[in-house]
């Protein structure tokens, strides 16, 4: 058998009466039958590079047209990046984006993304003179009030977010003579609370106070109701020793608080008795409700 010019020799037609190795050798005068899994031959010229899965670069799939990379679906044009699997580690990160986006969605319903600030519940007015808008008329059974008026100091400021304001007088014994140096004190501040509402915080800063109770002293936080929102007393007790007593008394109305304070600090065995834990309770009750009255917004 002739080799067409330029087709190299197939080994299988060399010498071989039967070209097709796979052939059964069939009955003469019977009809030869093919082997159904022979390959076609291919024309003569065609690069054995371009038959399948010969030549193939490393990495390439047999079958795959020449220069194709390795993962590229079929017919993807050259140049296409292949297609990779995605790693695990991503499809975690997608279940955390989808649960932040719902969470996120919870927040806009509630508002929790709003930007409007609270607004200051305050229904009293800004004293700055808090010396002179108090009476004192609940102490002025005890105390000469008046005299007591001429040596109070105070100040009131305010700021971005917080007004405050604040006096303290020294109280004259009415039943202490001169040589009695025994002293009395009282003080009052008010806050306007503009840009942080005080209600979480306010019964945890009284009740606060029992913990600073040692042997010689301990503090006993009450609650007093008709007085705002909610109201404080701190006694402290000494024990039954009169040289020096002490009595708080808090309010918390919206955003607005006030505090009174009344100590005593005895000057020896010559001073006058101090009032009684029960008077100076209802001096600072009556004290702060005509106060709280006269900042009252009409």
């Amino acid at each position: 058998m002739s080799i067409p010019p330029g087709q190299p020799p197939n080994p299988y037609q060399q010498n071989n009466p039967n070209p097709n190795p796979y052939a059964q050798q069939q009955p003469q005068g019977s009809v030869p039958q093919q082997y159904p899994y022979a390959q076609p031959t291919m024309p003569a010229g065609v690069p054995l590079a371009n038959q399948a899965g010969a030549g193939a670069p490393p990495g390439q799939p047999p079958g795959a047209p020449a220069g194709q990379p390795a993962g590229m679906p079929p017919g993807a044009p050259p140049g296409a990046p292949a297609k990779k699997s995605v790693p695990g580690w991503l499809w975690g990160l997608g279940g955390l984006v989808v649960a932040s986006a719902v969470w996120a969605g919870v927040l806009f319903a509630t508002g929790g993304f709003s930007d409007e600030e609270p607004e200051a519940v305050l229904g009293y007015a800004f004293e700055k003179d808090l010396c002179g808008s108090t009476e004192l008329k609940a102490f002025d059974e005890r105390y000469d009030v008046e005299q007591s008026a001429e040596d109070a100091t105070g100040w009131g400021s305010q700021q971005d977010g917080l007004d405050q304001s604040f006096c303290s007088w020294n109280l004259t014994d009415r039943e202490a003579d001169s040589s009695d140096y025994s002293s009395s004190y009282l003080s009052s501040s008010a806050i306007w609370h503009e840009a942080s509402d005080p209600t979480g915080e306010f019964a945890a800063t009284y009740k606060g106070f029992e913990d600073r109770s040692t042997d010689d002293y301990e503090y006993r936080t009450e609650p007093v109701g008709d007085l705002g929102e909610e109201a404080f007393l701190v006694r402290e007790d000494s024990g039954g020793d009169s040289s020096s007593r002490s009595m708080s008394l808090a309010v918390r109305d919206g955003w607005f608080t006030y505090e009174m304070d009344w100590s005593y600090y005895g000057g020896g065995t010559d001073s006058a008795e101090p009032p009684s834990y029960d008077e100076v309770e209802r001096m600072l009750k009556a004290e702060m409700k005509a106060a709280l009255a006269g900042l009252a917004e009409k």
